[in-house]
């Protein structure tokens, strides 16, 4: 047993003194002994004879770009691992999946350029031109009926054959997705397609695309693969001689091969490839790193992850065709943090073209990922799309998703197998979905979206705010779900519990409570419920805060069939719900709005000062000098544009009066420190005269003055208080 042990120290030792740095750089050459950095590789090519051991470091030189595939066929281990980074200062060393277009020449308004491979994304200056397409960019035919698998449209008819024959076409299958695939055959007034698709709905929109024919307007390209040559329309009176022009041409800037393991991929960047800067290939590829890396303008993924505990962070991704980090296949355990998304699926026949494509992150049935203080911006369908089982998703910064389609979220969990999943401290904003080639699109687009049968999960802690739409989503067949914490700040409807009959199955033991759904227009509803049974016991609703301070009728909606039924706040308890739910203690004018929401998206704790405006919070407490908010939190107070005359947080003011608003239109609020009596008040103007006169008998008061004229006034509250307020009427 000793002279084992003793082996295996010394093979350990051995490895570690036999790792290898190699080091490769653009002015390198492949002639060297790429071992030491002053005797560098030059190309990919070169790099991939390599048989890598334990320990072995890959160093790019700063500011260099290498053209090619990187495939990796060998491990390192737990304590040593394979690494690929950078040396030398400088920007990241660039992995490029594109080759420079060169020796253009002008034939009418169409530069050509030989080009020996096909291409999937053509680029200049960086910036992804658009494949030609008719009709052009947001613009859409429209078809009349269709099944999987063919399209048909009268208007084809007028068509010219060769707008069609050869192409490709983009269907807006679903409000959720445009599916694409190659022009089968074509005949009369009917298309079918290579690749079988969902049947599209009637009047929706779709594309022709990727034919010479339809080359017809700048920014547009054309690969004739027969000819390999690129054709291109730049901007008028541009030359391309003169540009930076690229075209994809590799598929995967690092791919790994079978059962291939720590590996640690850092400080580089990818850029162009035909499918994934960084293709995890399968289940066998464990404990993957990918560390503070730029990825950028890839056709499919950033990172396609098909791995086990792979961990992807501080790393940068942009302009990605279809989903920019892709969890699939038998993937676990990934984790997924502190990373920024800008203009992820930015055209919608990019990428793998299929229901799922155009997210930042999305997770395909897998497991137990967690996703987490990930800053995304810009996004063709959602910003997180988590399905499968065990994920937590956290602390993300989720706005303008849903920028070319329209049934999905910012958050979006979808599916049976998708159970036990949370989502909490996320803030989602500016994510209303959009209608473009949809007909009559009335899918209103949520902030959060639970859809058909997700259960025993959990939506806590988000904020929602500067949206029109909805803000929390539970579709048909979710149950054992609970909602609780959130704040949902403006929008039509904060909670939608849609009972639909798409599934067949009731919505059941749905929980919610302690959330704050304000509601921010006189048209907006608090809760919308949906059953097609009639019965609505879809679970526990209470010890809520509901605030629709600008319609006291327009609490609470509920559907049976093509029936609305419309709940006041008092209406709505009656029917069993929200017993201990507190409603709006304010009433305001629609171009009024005294609330103010205050965030924390920080991972510390935050003192913020409210200066010396007197607020309110929802249970009318005063709030004076500033607030704490925990980390990814947020709270709305309302403002009484009054000057704070005592000192604290959250103390309640005794023997002290306040109005609020100040300046006021319609109506002003009185506070006392008075629970119970009658206590006169009246309002003077400015010589004296008593221009309102009452009796205030609560705590709290609402008081008209829409018919006083504008100017100065004073409020004085009779009784042993003797308080006086100056107020201003609008």
């Amino acid at each position: 047993m000793k002279t084992i042990i003793t082996f295996f120290i010394c093979f350990a030792f051995l490895s570690s003194v036999h790792s290898t740095n190699y080091y490769i750089s653009a002015s390198g050459s492949d002639g060297n002994s790429g071992t030491a950095s002053s005797s560098p590789w030059q190309t990919i090519t070169r790099l991939n004879t390599v048989s890598y051991t334990p320990g072995d470091t890959v160093f790019f030189n700063a500011g260099d770009t290498f053209r090619g595939d990187i495939i990796i066929s060998e491990s390192g281990t737990s304590g040593s691992k394979i690494v690929f980074t950078s040396y030398g200062t400088g920007n990241k060393p660039v992995i490029s999946g594109a080759e420079p277009v060169v020796n253009w020449t002008l034939n009418g308004i169409i530069y050509k350029a030989p080009f020996p491979q096909a291409v999937t994304g053509f680029f200049v200056n960086n910036k992804e031109q658009t494949i030609a397409r008719y009709p052009n960019d947001h613009e859409y035919l429209s078809l009349d009926t269709a099944a999987v698998g063919y399209l048909e449209d009268a208007a084809l008819t007028s068509i010219s054959p060769s707008l069609i024959t050869g192409s490709k076409v983009c269907v807006h299958t679903e409000q959720w997705c445009w599916e694409k695939s190659s022009v089968n055959s074509f005949s009369g007034n009917k298309i079918t397609y290579t690749n079988s698709m969902l049947p599209a709905l009637v009047g929706f929109g779709y594309f022709l695309y990727d034919n010479i024919s339809h080359l017809d307007t700048a920014y547009e390209w054309k690969y004739d693969a027969f000819n390999q040559v690129l054709n291109y329309i730049p901007p008028s009176g541009q030359d391309p001689n003169t540009m930076n022009c690229e075209a994809s041409a590799y598929s995967n800037g690092i791919q790994l091969g079978l059962n291939v393991s720590h590996i640690n991929i850092i400080n580089l960047a990818f850029e162009k490839q035909t499918n994934a800067g960084v293709s995890i290939t399968n289940s066998s590829n464990k404990y993957i790193k990918i560390e503070n890396c730029f990825f950028a303008r890839q056709y499919n993924h950033g990172v396609n992850d098909k791995g086990k505990y792979s961990e992807i962070s501080n790393c940068f991704f942009r302009e990605i065709g279809g989903i920019a980090v892709f969890v699939n296949g038998s993937a676990v355990a990934s984790s997924i943090h502190h990373n920024i998304f800008r203009n992820i699926g930015p055209f919608r026949n990019g990428g793998i073209g299929a229901q799922i494509n155009l997210s930042a992150i999305k997770t395909g049935s897998v497991d137990s990922c967690h996703i987490h203080h990930n800053d995304i911006d810009s996004t063709g369908y959602c910003g997180i799309a988590a399905d499968g089982g065990y994920h937590l998703v956290e602390r993300n910064i989720v706005k303008n998703a849903m920028l070319c389609n329209n049934d999905g979220a910012a958050l979006k969990s979808f599916g049976t197998g998708t159970e036990y999943t949370t989502f909490r401290n996320n803030f989602v904003s500016k994510s209303d979905g959009n209608t473009e080639g949809t007909f009559k699109g009335k899918f209103g687009t949520p902030g959060i979206y639970f859809d058909f049968n997700v259960n025993n999960s959990t939506i806590e802690h988000n904020t929602i705010y500067d949206r029109n739409k909805l803000g929390i989503f539970q579709n048909a067949g979710t149950n054992n779900n609970t909602i609780q914490h959130n704040v949902v700040y403006g929008g039509s409807f904060s909670l939608v519990i849609d009972g639909g009959p798409q599934v067949g199955t009731p919505i059941a033991n749905i929980t919610v409570k302690h959330n704050n759904f304000f509601a921010l227009n006189d048209s907006a509803y608090l809760v919308r419920q949906i059953d097609y049974n009639n019965i609505f016991t879809q679970g526990f609703i209470d010890s809520n805060y509901y605030f629709q301070p600008y319609n006291s009728n327009q609490y609470v909606i509920r559907k049976y069939g093509t029936l609305d039924s419309v709940y006041s706040f008092s209406e709505w308890l009656t029917t069993g719900n929200d017993t201990y739910s507190k409603s709006s203690f304010v009433s305001w004018s629609p171009s009024e709005n005294y609330s103010r929401l205050f965030m924390n998206q920080t991972d510390n704790v935050m003192n913020i000062s409210l200066n010396d405006t007197m607020f309110l919070d929802l249970d009318s407490n005063v709030i004076c000098g500033s607030i704490d908010l925990q980390p990814y939190t947020s709270k709305i107070l309302i403002s009484t544009n009054s000057i704070c005359n005592t000192v604290g947080i959250d103390k309640n003011i005794v023997d002290e009066l306040f109005v609020f608003p100040n300046p006021c239109m319609d109506e002003i609020f009185v506070r006392t420190s008075i629970s119970s009596g009658k206590i006169e008040f009246n309002i003077t103007d400015q010589i004296g005269r008593i221009v309102v006169k009452g009796f205030i008998t609560n705590e709290t008061s609402t008081i008209a003055v829409n018919h006083l004229a504008s100017g100065f006034y004073i409020f004085q509250l009779n009784g042993p208080l003797r308080q006086t307020v100056k107020i201003i009427k609008k």
